[in-house]
């Protein structure tokens, strides 16, 4: 799916070369600069419904590009200033996939086992995922892995596995791999068995605001996909 976010990629790409110069002198600067940067570009973050925080989640994307796109994973540890959420994600991850308890990782490296913590680490991963540095299999076993040490967080991760089954299908909707209703469903029921996700089915309205809003798909392309009626798309 790299494709469907070429542009998304080569903005992060720039902003590092602002980085790399040391424009930044923290992390408020360098959220507000990727905000400024995006609206100029028509881009939008990796989103669902919510925009709390949005642009400062969206660093998990350059944290991304910089240590797998330009090969920058020794020089990341000297922009901690800029990147300690997302360093401290990715430690948490690489603990987890090497079998230890997220409840346990999540605790050493933030210190507390808060919400958003624990789905700042999903969010690194599904970003990943996106972005083609993580394949689905692994971010699988990982979220699997955190639903059952935080058992309290049922409700959060049936809402966060909602927001990836649509996100990837706006994806494949952008890409052309959805052109209908049958190729849709296809797609989603694929994804909420593998997630183990039935209740977690997202509607077409939620795809179709990510498609359209979010990724920024020609409407009739995603209506078309969707096939959705007139009511539909204006309720």
């Amino acid at each position: 799916m790299q494709e469907v976010h070429r542009k998304r990629i080569e903005v992060a790409i720039n902003v590092w070369g602002e980085i790399l110069e040391k424009t930044f002198e923290n992390r408020e600067q360098l959220v507000s600069y990727l905000e400024a940067v995006y609206r100029e570009n028509r881009l939008e973050p990796i989103r669902g419904k919510t925009r709390i925080n949005i642009y400062d989640k969206e660093l998990a994307t350059l944290y991304l590009v910089g240590k797998y796109g330009l090969a920058l994973e020794d020089e990341i540890s000297s922009f901690s200033d800029l990147f300690h959420v997302e360093i401290k994600a990715d430690k948490v991850l690489s603990r987890v996939l090497s079998g230890e308890d997220p409840r346990n990782a999540v605790v050493s490296e933030f210190g507390s086992t808060e919400e958003d913590n624990v789905f700042r680490v999903l969010r690194l991963a599904m970003t990943a995922v996106v972005l083609g540095f993580m394949d689905e299999e692994t971010f699988i076993r990982v979220l699997e892995s955190f639903e059952k040490a935080f058992p309290e967080l049922d409700r959060n991760f049936t809402s966060f596995k909602r927001f990836y089954i649509a996100f990837r299908l706006a994806e494949k909707i952008a890409a052309g791999e959805i052109r209908n209703r049958l190729e849709k469903e296809a797609y989603k029921h694929a994804l909420c068995v593998k997630l183990n996700a039935e209740k977690a089915a997202p509607p077409d309205s939620f795809i179709r605001d990510i498609a359209v809003n979010a990724l920024k798909v020609p409407e009739f392309k995603v209506n078309s996909a969707l096939s959705l009626h007139a009511h539909e798309r204006s309720s």
